[in-house]
C-alpha cells in the first residue's frame, strides 16, 4: 500500500528525485549562488530540496562549495 491517498505520477517522482535536486543545485552553484546544499527533508512529497542554509533538522546529502 502506498503511503499516499493518491498515486504519484512518474513526473513527480522525477522532479522529487535526488538526481534532480543535484541538477538544480549544480545550476545554482554555476550561476554564482555560493555554497549550495542538497538536503533530505523527511517529507514524502518533497524528499529532497536545495538550500543555501539547511535547517538543523534536515540531513545534508551533498554540499557544493568553491
Amino acid at each position: 500500500m502506498l503511503p499516499f491517498s493518491f498515486p504519484r505520477s512518474a513526473k513527480r517522482d522525477l522532479l522529487c528525485s535526488r538526481q534532480n535536486a543535484e541538477r538544480v543545485a549544480a545550476r545554482l552553484f554555476a550561476a554564482g549562488g555560493g555554497p549550495i546544499s542538497v538536503v533530505r527533508t523527511g517529507d514524502l512529497l518533497q524528499p529532497y530540496r536545495v538550500a543555501l542554509v539547511p535547517a538543523r533538522y534536515e540531513q545534508v546529502e551533498t554540499v557544493m562549495v568553491s
